[in-house]
């Protein structure tokens, strides 16, 4: 009984010292913005100091309680204000760990390209006092406002080789219109491609857009697509690591990828042919994988070809009968090529085509030599 009621006097000594340490906060505070809730305060360089109060309030670090000086740690205890004009910079990863550790080996953290990139900070994109979660409307990094918070920097201050034009593109995307003009937030936006806090160059195979990585990241979004892919011709060899190999990129782009149904795509069924033969009329690469040449060749003097040309989007080009991602080669079984499965490749087009309609051939140097019966009909 004793040893409780001497714990009684113990217990409200610590409750008085918490409570005067929570108050002791408050005024810290109070201090801070005794000075820094002024508009007009600025620096010797003529920079504003102003903290608008109500916004940090309202801020993500506001709404948790968290202090002026838990973040500008070396004011912590200082009493003979003002303080000297220059303070250590912010650490934030003294809370978000993970976070600066992945930012500190990004491109943004240290320019490793050569290209004269500039380093960025965390509040670049996150802001300082008025910080919101990523989850906020409001925030800079919701995903309906990163790609101008990205331009921000990319458009006007970044320089590199392929200049802001090939940024811009992606205003031209079909990710883009998703995003801004459906709000998709689901739609890719910087960083569902490049990351957030571990971005890497192009060139580097830790990037997430590097040819290596490439497909996962595409696949992320596009699983179906990624799944036929890999299971295809091209797919088998990416795997095996060969680097001619086409990606996603080869064939729809970066940063303008548009729907294959509009004009502007490379993969426009009047257009898809020319990307197939950037390989595939390619002798020096022909002659190291095994496979025939002249494939654009033999497919424009065909009917297909000229109609083709001509602008007629109904006529059979080379995914019609190959497919798109999931292309085999004529021996496998589940190829659309494959002789027991080109009546229904053919089929599609031609309705009621039979074994006998599906024995003409396609790619060939002359009908009249090489594919006599159907040049006769």
């Amino acid at each position: 009984m004793k040893a409780r009621v001497h714990s009684l006097p113990l217990f409200f000594v610590l409750f008085f010292i918490a409570l005067s340490s929570s108050f002791s906060f408050s005024s810290s505070d109070e201090d801070c913005l005794s000075c820094h809730q002024d508009p007009e305060l600025k620096n010797g360089a003529g920079k504003s100091l102003f903290v608008d109060h109500e916004k940090f309030l309202s801020s993500v670090h506001g709404q948790r309680g968290i202090s002026c000086v838990m973040c500008h740690t070396d004011l912590e205890g200082f009493k003979d204000f003002p303080h000297p004009e220059r303070l250590r910079a912010v650490d934030c990863g003294e809370c978000h760990g993970k976070a600066v550790r992945e930012f500190k080996e990004s491109i943004h953290s240290l320019d490793k390209t050569g290209e004269g990139l500039i380093t960025v900070s965390c509040a670049d994109c996150h802001g300082k006092h008025d910080i919101k979660s990523k989850d906020d409307y409001s925030s800079p990094v919701y995903p309906l406002n990163l790609p101008q918070t990205c331009e921000a920097c990319h458009l006007e201050k970044v320089k590199t080789k392929r200049g802001v034009e090939f940024i811009r593109q992606y205003e031209k995307s079909v990710h883009f219109r998703a995003l801004e003009k459906a709000g998709l937030t689901m739609s890719a936006n910087c960083s569902h491609c490049h990351g957030s806090h571990n971005i890497k160059g192009v060139l580097d195979p830790q990037s997430s857009v590097s040819r290596k990585n490439i497909i996962r990241t595409c696949g992320s979004c596009h699983v179906g697509i990624e799944r036929d892919y890999l299971e295809g011709v091209h797919g088998k060899d990416y795997v095996k690591g060969i680097k001619d190999v086409p990606v996603c990129t080869d064939c729809h782009n970066e940063h303008d990828i548009t729907s294959p149904e509009e004009l502007s795509s490379p993969v426009y069924a009047t257009k898809v042919f020319a990307v197939c033969s950037r390989c595939h009329d390619d002798e020096a690469l022909a002659r190291q994988y095994g496979f025939l040449t002249a494939r654009l060749k033999t497919f424009s003097n065909s009917f297909h070809g000229t109609a083709s040309k001509f602008g007629e989007i109904r006529v059979a080009n080379c995914s019609s009968c190959h497919g798109f991602h999931d292309i085999r080669p004529s021996f496998d079984p589940k190829s659309s090529i494959n002789p027991d499965n080109l009546p229904k490749t053919c089929g599609k087009c031609h309705a009621g085509a039979g074994i006998n309609f599906a024995k003409g051939k396609i790619h060939v140097v002359s009908e009249k030599t090489h594919n006599k019966w159907a040049y006769f009909v």
